[in-house]
C-alpha cells in the first residue's frame, strides 16, 4: 500500500478510539485496584471472596450477578447505580454469567454451613483473581494491538525512524535499492523503445492477405465470418445511436469493474467511492459520461497536453507494469466502453467457435470397426462416442476460449498477472491447465506410449503490439471506421514518467495498448482469436489451451508441429515474436530422446515449476525458489511495521510461494505436495537461520513465529506471547499469518491412489465388462439386422478380441472417462475433528465473528480455520482465558481491515 494511502478521516477516528481505549484501561486500572483493596481488608475468606465477585461482575456488566435478597451484607442500589463501570464486554472473559451466579451460590452456602472449608473458599478466591487477572490481559493486549496499528499507520505516513538494527541491516545492503532501480530502469528502456517507436516490420496488406486465406477457406468458413461481421457491425451501429448510455444502475457496475481493475490511484479510488456513496453526485457523472459519448467522434485524452502520468510498479515475479494514471471520468468512460465491447466480442467470437467453420475434434474411428462393435455388442454399442472429446470440448470453451473477457458486465475484469496476485478464478484457470496438460500426458501414453507438448507465449505482448496489426484485425472482422477512429484515439495516448519530475517529456503511445484496460484486452484477444482459429484448422479440430499470451498445445508430435507451424506463421504475419525464455517442448514415454524437431527447444516452465520428461511430471526449481528467498528477505526487511511485514509474509510466503507450485491434483500424486511442503519449509528454515546466524544455538530462531515474537519483544516489550496469536484471525485479536502448510496437509490425505493405480482398475473394469459382453453374446448372439450377421457372423467367427475391444478407448471405454475426470480432480482439505475442549470455548464466541474464519458455529468454519483453532486453542486459553485475546471494542478492528484491504506495494 502507498504512503498516505489511509483517508485523513480514516486517521482522526484511530487517534480518537485509540484515545478513548487509553482512558478506558486507566479507569480500569482504577477499578482493579479499588477491588483488590476492599478484598484485601475482607475480614474472612467468604468476605473476601464476595468482595472480588461483586467488583468483576460490576466490570463484565452482570451487576445482578452477585446479588441475593436473603445476603443482608449486600446493598443492591449501591450496585445498581455504579453499573455504569461497565468496562468490558458481556461474556468475555474465563467466567460466563452461570458462572457468576454459582459462586454467589456456593458463598451464600458457606454462609451457613460449617462444612464449607477454608481451602474451598481459597479456591473460589484463586478462580476470582484469576478472572481479574484474564480482563487485565485483555485491556493489556488491546493496548498492544493499538499500538500495533499505530505502528502501522506511522510506516504508511512515511514518519516511521528505524531502530539502529533496521537501519544498519538496510545501509550494510546497498544492492536492496540499487538492484531493484537497476532492473527497472533496464525494463522501462526496453518499454520505451518499443511503446514510442512505431512497428515498421508489418504489413497491413499481408495481414489482410492472411485473414482472408484463413478465413474463407470453405464456404461454411465464409458463411460464419459473414454472420460475425454483420453481427459487429450491428453492435457498433446500436451502442453508438443508443442516446442515454448510462444511468446510476449502470454506473455501478463500471465502478465496481474499474475498481478491481488496479488503474485507479488511491486517491482516484477515494473519490470514486465517494461519488458512488451519493446517487445525486452519480446521476451527474453518468450525465457527463452520456455527452462525451454521444461525440465521441470527436474525444481526447483530459489533459492530454500535459500528457497522462505513468507510473511502474513491482511484481512479486521481478518485472514491472506499467500504469497510466489517467483522468477519472475518462476511465470510467473508457471501462463502459471497453466491457461493452468486451462482452460482444466474447459472445460474437463464441458462437463462431460453435458454427460448423470451427473443426470438431475426434478419433478417426473407421466404418467397419464401428459396424463389428454393434454386431458384437449390441445396437447401443457405440451410444458414448467422442466422450472424453466432449469433456475436452466443453473444458476448452467454459475455462479458455477467450477467458480474458468478461461474458456479460455483472463479471467485470479479470486480473492475469504472473505475480501470483489473481483473483482465484483466473488462477483456478492456470493450475487447472497444469493438471490438464498432466492428466493429456497420462492417458495419451497409456493409449499410444509417448506424448509431446509445446508452451510458448509472446515477448512483451502488451508493449510491442503494433497498432496496425490490431486496427486491421478489428476491420475485417467489421468494425465501423468510427469506432476505428476512436480506438486509434485510445492507443496514442500522450504519456509521461512523472518519475522525471516537472520537466519530463510528453510522448505519444505508438505502438502497444495499455496495462490493465478491458478496451485493450478487447483487442489483444480479437488479434489471438485468429490464431486459435489457424491452430483449430491446421489441426483438424485439436485445441490451442490460452490463457491472454500463454499458450500451450499437446498430443502427437506430428499434430503438435502442425501447431506449432500455423502459430508461426501467424506470429510473423501480425508482428509479434516469440518469447525465448518462456518457450520450449517436452517429449514423454517412448520418444522421450532428443532428435531434430521442427518444434522449438526449451524448457516448459511455470510458476517454479518445470516439467522433468524423464519424471514425466512437474518438479519444483529449487535455485529459481533460492533467488525468491533473497529477495523475501530484502522485502521483509524493508517492512518498518509489524502487520505490514505480516501483510508482506502472507502475500510472498504464504500466497505466491503456493500458488507458483500449483495446487495439488490426482494427477500430479501425492509426490508433488511432499515436494512443496518440503520445499516451504527449506524456504523458512533458511529464511529465519540466516538472520540468527551470530546467536548461540539456544537462542536461534527456528520459524516465522520465533522470530515475531522476538521482534515484538525489542520493541513493545510484549513477552509469552501463544502461537496462535500469530495466526487467529484479527477479530480474535490475532496477527492473521497464513501458515501454506495446514491446507497442502490437508489436502494430502485426500489423495489416495496413484495414476497408475487408477489406469489399473480402469483397464480390470474394462475387461470385466468384456468378459460379460462376450458370456452375453455366446447366450443370446446378436440383435442386429442379417445385413450385419452375413459380414461378421458364420459359425467360425469368433467373438472379438479384447484388443479390438479396448481399441479408440477414449471414445468408448466410461472407465476411462472416469479416470479422466478423477485425474484432473484437486483433492478437498481434510477437516480436523472438532474436540469438546474446543467446542466449551467455541460456545462463548461473540456471535458476530466472521463466517468461515474462527466463529461460533463450527459448521460455517473452513478446514483451514478449523485446523489453525484446533491446533492454538490450548494456549491461547491458557494465556487470555477465551480465544479470543482481546475485546473487539478494545481494538481499532475497522482500520485494521481497511489497511489490509489494500494492495500491497513492493518495495525496489
Amino acid at each position: 500500500m502507498a504512503n498516505g494511502a489511509l483517508p485523513q478521516t480514516l486517521k482522526s477516528i484511530t487517534t480518537t478510539k485509540i484515545s478513548e481505549l487509553s482512558k478506558q484501561r486507566a479507569l480500569f486500572d482504577l477499578r482493579k485496584t479499588e477491588i483488590l483493596a476492599v478484598a484485601k481488608a475482607a475480614p474472612d475468606l467468604r468476605t473476601h471472596a464476595q468482595a472480588l465477585l461483586d467488583g468483576i461482575s460490576r466490570l463484565k456488566g452482570f451487576p445482578e450477578d452477585s446479588l441475593d435478597k436473603d445476603d443482608v451484607d449486600l446493598d443492591a442500589d449501591s450496585f445498581i447505580e455504579e453499573s455504569e463501570d461497565v468496562l468490558t464486554s458481556r461474556g468475555v472473559g474465563r467466567l460466563q454469567p452461570e458462572d457468576h451466579t454459582n459462586i454467589r451460590r456456593f458463598l451464600l452456602q458457606s454462609r451457613h454451613d460449617p462444612s464449607i472449608s477454608q481451602a474451598a473458599l481459597q479456591d473460589r478466591i484463586d478462580q476470582l483473581e484469576k478472572e481479574l487477572r484474564y480482563l487485565e490481559i485483555k485491556h493489556e493486549h488491546g493496548a498492544f494491538y493499538s499500538n500495533l496499528v499505530k505502528e502501522w499507520l506511522s510506516e504508511l505516513d512515511g514518519s516511521i525512524t528505524s531502530t539502529a538494527n533496521e537501519s544498519k541491516s538496510t545501509e550494510s545492503d546497498p544492492t536492496f535499492e540499487n538492484v531493484g532501480r537497476a532492473e527497472m530502469h533496464e525494463q522501462r528502456v526496453t518499454w520505451e523503445s518499443l511503446v514510442f517507436n512505431a512497428a515498421t516490420h508489418v504489413s497491413e496488406d499481408a495481414i489482410r492477405s492472411y485473414l482472408n486465406d484463413l478465413f474463407t477457406q470453405t464456404k461454411l468458413s465464409q458463411q460464419a465470418l459473414k454472420d460475425l461481421r454483420t453481427s459487429i457491425q450491428s453492435f457498433g451501429t446500436d451502442l453508438i445511436s443508443k442516446g442515454e448510455w448510462l444511468d446510476v444502475d449502470e454506473l455501478k457496475w463500471v465502478s465496481a469493474a474499474l475498481l478491481k481493475s488496479d488503474i485507479l490511484s488511491d486517491e482516484k479510488t477515494a473519490i470514486l467511492k465517494e461519488f458512488m456513496r451519493n446517487t445525486e453526485v452519480a446521476q451527474e457523472v453518468a450525465d457527463v459520461l452520456n455527452m462525451r459519448i454521444a461525440s465521441l467522434e470527436s474525444w481526447t485524452w483530459t489533459g492530454d497536453a500535459d500528457g497522462i502520468p505513468l507510473e511502474m510498479r513491482r511484481q512479486l515475479n521481478g518485472k514491472y507494469r506499467v500504469f497510466m494514471d489517467e483522468d477519472l471520468l475518462d476511465a470510467l468512460l473508457l471501462q463502459y466502453i471497453g466491457t461493452k465491447w468486451a462482452v460482444k466480442l466474447r459472445g460474437a467470437f463464441e458462437t463462431f467457435l460453435h458454427s460448423n467453420a470451427w473443426k470438431t475434434l475426434q478419433e478417426d474411428i473407421p466404418e467397419e470397426h464401428k459396424e463389428m462393435r454393434r454386431y458384437f455388442l449390441g445396437r447401443g454399442a457405440n451410444s458414448d462416442s467422442g466422450k472424453i472429446n466432449e469433456i475436452r470440448r466443453k473444458t476448452y470453451t467454459d475455462q479458455y476460449f477467450m477467458s480474458q473477457l468478461p461474458a456479460s458486465t455483472d463479471e467485470g475484469v479479470q486480473e492475469y498477472d504472473a505475480a501470483g496476485s489473481d483473483t482465484n478464478n483466473v488462477l483456478d484457470a492456470k493450475h487447472s491447465l497444469l493438471h490438464l496438460l498432466i492428466t493429456e500426458s497420462i492417458i495419451h501414453k497409456h493409449q499410444r506410449g509417448d506424448f509431446t507438448a509445446v508452451r510458448s507465449d509472446f515477448e512483451w505482448f502488451g508493449p510491442s503490439m503494433p497498432h496496425a496489426t490490431m486496427l486491421t484485425v478489428l476491420k475485417f472482422f467489421g468494425v465501423s471506421e468510427l469506432w476505428i477512429k476512436f480506438f486509434a484515439v485510445f492507443l496514442e495516448a500522450p504519456l509521461k514518467f512523472v518519475q522525471d519530475g516537472a520537466d519530463a517529456s510528453v510522448q505519444i503511445r505508438k505502438r502497444g495498448i495499455p496495462m490493465s484496460h478491458t478496451l485493450g484486452d478487447c483487442f489483444g484477444e480479437s488479434v489471438l482469436f485468429c490464431m486459435d482459429y489457424a491452430v483449430n484448422q491446421a489441426t483438424d479440430g485439436a485445441f490451442l489451451y490460452r490463457l491472454h499470451d500463454d499458450f500451450w498445445f499437446w498430443g502427437a508430435e506430428n499434430t503438435c508441429v502442425k501447431a506449432w507451424q500455423a502459430m508461426e506463421q501467424f506470429s510473423q504475419v501480425m508482428g509479434l515474436k516469440f518469447n525465448a525464455e518462456k518457450t520450449g517442448t517436452v517429449q514423454m514415454g517412448l520418444n522421450n530422446t532428443p532428435k531434430e524437431s521442427a518444434l522449438p527447444t526449451g524448457d516448459i516452465r511455470w510458476g517454479f515449476l518445470v516439467l522433468d520428461a524423464k519424471k514425466e511430471r512437474f518438479i519444483i526449481d529449487q535455485a529459481q525458489v533460492d533467488q525468491h528467498i533473497e529477495e523475501l528477505q530484502r522485502q521483509l526487511s524493508s517492512c518498518k511495521s509489524v502487520f505490514a511485514w505480516v501483510q508482506a509474509w502472507n502475500s510472498y510466503f504464504g500466497r505466491f510461494f503456493t500458488n507458483n507450485f500449483a495446487k495439488p491434483a490426482t494427477c500430479f500424486g501425492r509426490d508433488h505436495i511432499d515436494m512443496a511442503i518440503a520445499t516451504l519449509s527449506r524456504i523458512e528454515r533458511t529464511l529465519f537461520n540466516k538472520s540468527s546466524d551470530d546467536k548461540s544455538p539456544s537462542d536461534q530462531i527456528s520459524g516465522v513465529t520465533d522470530h515475531l515474537r522476538t521482534l515484538i519483544a525489542q520493541r513493545f516489550d510484549i513477552h509469552d506471547l501463544p502461537d496462535g496469536f500469530f495466526y487467529y484471525p484479527i477479530e480474535l485479536g490475532g496477527l492473521g499469518l497464513l501458515n501454506p502448510f495446514i491446507a497442502l496437509l490437508a489436502m494430502r490425505e485426500n489423495i489416495k491412489q496413484t495414476p497408475r493405480k487408477l489406469l489399473h482398475k480402469a483397464s480390470l473394469s474394462d475387461e470385466k465388462a468384456y468378459e460379460a459382453a462376450k458370456e452375453q453374446f455366446k447366450k443370446h448372439g446378436s440383435d442386429v439386422s442379417s445385413h450385419f450377421k452375413s459380414k461378421w457372423g458364420g459359425e467360425s467367427k469368433s467373438f472379438m478380441s479384447l484388443e479390438e475391444y479396448n481399441r479408440y478407448a477414449e471414445t468408448f471405454s466410461p472407465s476411462l472417462v472416469d479416470v479422466y475426470t478423477q485425474l484432473t480432480e484437486v483433492p478437498s482439505e481434510t477437516s480436523l475433528a472438532l474436540s469438546s475442549s474446543f467446542e466449551r470455548e467455541q460456545n462463548s464466541l461473540d456471535q458476530r465473528s466472521s463466517e468461515g474464519s474462527i466463529n461460533a458455529y463450527w459448521g460455517t468454519m473452513t478446514p483451514y480455520w478449523r485446523w489453525v483453532a484446533e491446533l492454538y486453542h490450548e494456549g491461547m486459553v491458557r494465556k487470555y482465558g477465551s480465544l479470543a485475546a482481546v475485546n473487539r471494542e478494545f481494538m481499532p478492528l475497522g482500520v485494521v481491515k481497511t489497511l489490509r484491504e489494500g494492495k500491497f506495494r513492493w518495495q525496489g
